[in-house]
């Protein structure tokens, strides 16, 4: 496969266990479906419940134009939206549904995730959770991961009502102590 920036070859490597194909020219990176959002939770297992599908749709509120590349997998032209409000344009094939990034582009996008996570509101954490609740029985990604996903909202949640209101951390705390149950 080529790069559909520099036309440099494209080796592939390892990152936290899942294959990507890596450009030894630019370092840009192509990730087949689903290899963006392992790689991301890989990242960071807090991140693990924020997702965004470029081919799903999370990816409706995003404008999608026709970009200069083309797939390096199936060559034809490839789309760029943003991912999310990062402000990261990413591309992604429509045909065999991977997504290119530009080197650096993957950082930004773990760096923009990582400030949705400390600066949501407790309220919001509130709203989250009980959405993830939900995703259990429905959720895109199976019953186990979305548990996990839930979980992690959960302890983000306590976080949060920690940082937002020292009393009730200190109360959560004599509680847990006391608790006869653990």
């Amino acid at each position: 496969m080529q790069c559909p920036n520099c036309k440099g070859d494209l080796r592939q490597i390892d990152y936290r266990g899942i294959a990507l194909d890596e450009c030894i020219k630019c370092k840009g990176r192509w990730f087949d479906r689903d290899e963006l959002r392992k790689a991301k939770d890989k990242t960071d297992s807090d991140l693990r419940w924020l997702d965004f599908d470029p081919f799903g749709d999370t990816s409706s509120n995003s404008t999608v134009t026709p970009s200069e590349k083309q797939c390096p997998k199936c060559s034809i032209t490839i789309d760029s939206l943003t991912y999310e409000t990062s402000r990261v344009v990413i591309d992604k094939c429509t045909r065999c549904t991977g997504v290119w990034l530009d080197h650096g582009e993957f950082e930004k996008i773990v760096d923009h995730l990582e400030e949705i996570i400390i600066t949501k509101s407790a309220s919001r954490y509130t709203r989250d959770a009980f959405r993830k609740f939900l995703e259990i029985a429905v959720g895109p990604e199976g019953t186990i991961s979305e548990i996990r996903d839930f979980f992690v909202v959960l302890k983000l949640l306590e976080m949060r009502v920690a940082a937002e209101n020292p009393r009730i951390a200190d109360a959560m705390i004599r509680i847990y102590q006391a608790w006869p149950l653990r």
